[in-house]
């Protein structure tokens, strides 16, 4: 039996190395990422109060949710960019990409704009008192950290279609390091929570001059940006098509913004701080795990384009056996490790409930399991499942969160997200795939 060397393996000349460069950088990148929200914690525990914790991931937390402004944009991108960028053909790029990027600098603006609604924010999520003005300046600045970085995200579409990105994942896991040395400075000056922004805006300007060099490198930066036509008239098209991609960003944000606002308005700022601190390590495996749909997407996508179904399905169902196998694991190790971690983490200052452990064990094989066949839809490019989907989800969650209105526990919050995955379209997705699986191409 041939053995594959690891100079083989990591070859960036063939879609096998490229992948796993892809996909162990960005293991370093969510190790570093980790490492970094595990000294931040305790750090702003020791700074702060839990209260202070709760409301700083709450600001964290609406940030993410601002992205829902790429309305599916930059996978539309990623998607579309592999022919071309694969083959380094950056002039063919140019008319799309240039108009991609105009969007994403509107997109951009809009969320800076979208920092002055805060005081509405602040009211939705029952913050007042002291803290509210607060909350309020917290909340302008990080939507003008998102907004900043949004011009950046067509570059970074480009190396992640090439699979080239394990530079930016490796500039990205160093940057993590300064920012906390950067936070930590900031506490020690006394600037509070605004001591994690500062390290926040370095990060952003180390991400994009790394994604800057990357396209750089690959096929220059003068042929995407050289003077080109037809790039307004793109435009219509391109938010068309985004639409289709955009159901999943919308409605896994929408989702996220009703989770944060149940556990703000039923158990307060201190019950946000519990559910992100005590489903940390779940949503660290998680993310290890979403790695191999995310490093084989644009492989996969490759294969389809170039019309190897039979290849395409043959990995696919390989990186789906390995993340389903691993997560079962996972899961396994949460039930045992997860309170101990948590005591030792905060010190004892935040009191998880036991029960609350195998809900969070239970999500991590939930969610592993109905994100490997969304993924699949995409790569596939069925429509109507990549549309419509993300709202079954989003409806699925609701109406479970509707039992909070009967039994206000916080366990029963934790475990009505657990079951939130599999209770929405991942059956119609499951269909679908197989469906299409059997056929002997893969569109009609």
């Amino acid at each position: 039996m041939k053995i594959m060397s690891s100079g083989v393996i990591l070859d960036p000349q063939t879609r096998t190395g490229r992948f796993f460069r892809t996909l162990l950088t960005s293991f370093v990148h969510l190790g570093a990422a980790t490492l970094y929200s595990f000294f931040l914690i305790p750090m702003v525990l020791h700074f702060e109060n839990p209260k202070m914790l709760g409301l700083w991931l709450l600001v964290a937390q609406v940030g993410t949710y601002l992205t829902v402004v790429d309305a599916g944009l930059s996978a539309l991108s990623i998607r579309q960019f592999v022919g071309p960028a694969s083959e380094r053909d950056f002039r063919r790029l140019a008319p799309r990409f240039q108009a991609t990027l105009l969007l994403s600098a509107i997109q951009g603006l809009l969320i800076c704009l979208f920092g002055f609604t805060g005081s509405w924010w602040a009211s939705i999520f029952k913050i007042s008192g002291s803290i509210e003005t607060l909350f309020v300046q917290l909340f302008m600045a990080q939507c003008f950290l998102v907004g900043i970085s949004f011009p950046i995200r067509p570059f970074s579409s480009i190396l992640l279609a090439a699979q080239r990105f394990e530079a930016n994942y490796l500039v990205s896991s160093a940057s993590f390091g300064v920012a906390l040395l950067l936070t930590w400075g900031g506490f020690h000056m006394g600037w509070g929570l605004w001591s994690i922004l500062l390290g926040s805006l370095f990060q952003i300007v180390a991400s994009s001059l790394a994604s800057l060099w990357g396209v750089q490198s690959l096929g220059g930066l003068a042929p995407l940006l050289s003077q080109t036509t037809g790039v307004k008239s793109l435009i219509p098209s391109l938010l068309k098509e985004s639409a289709g991609f955009a159901s999943s960003p919308i409605f896994s944000t929408s989702a996220g913004l009703l989770q944060s606002t149940v556990l703000s308005r039923l158990f307060g700022l201190e019950g946000v701080a519990l559910w992100n601190v005590g489903a940390k390590v779940a949503t660290v495996l998680s993310q290890i795990l979403s790695k191999f749909y995310e490093s084989s997407f644009g492989g996969l996508s490759e294969l389809v384009e170039k019309s190897l179904f039979s290849q395409m399905r043959r990995r696919f169902f390989a990186v789906f056996t390995a993340a389903g196998g691993l997560g079962l694991i996972f899961a396994s190790l949460i039930i045992f490790l997860n309170e101990p971690f948590i005591d030792w983490w905060t010190n004892g200052r935040l009191d998880w409930p036991k029960d609350a452990t195998l809900g969070v064990a239970l999500w991590l094989v939930t969610t592993t399991v109905s994100r490997g066949i969304a993924d699949q839809t995409k790569i596939m490019l069925l429509w109507p499942q990549i549309r419509w989907g993300p709202l079954l989800d989003f409806l699925a969650l609701a109406l479970l969160l509707t039992i909070l209105l009967f039994s206000t526990q916080f366990t029963t919050f934790v475990l009505l997200v657990a079951f939130s995955p599999v209770c929405g379209a991942f059956c119609w997705n499951c269909r679908a795939v197989f469906l299409v699986s059997k056929k002997p191409t893969l569109r009609s």
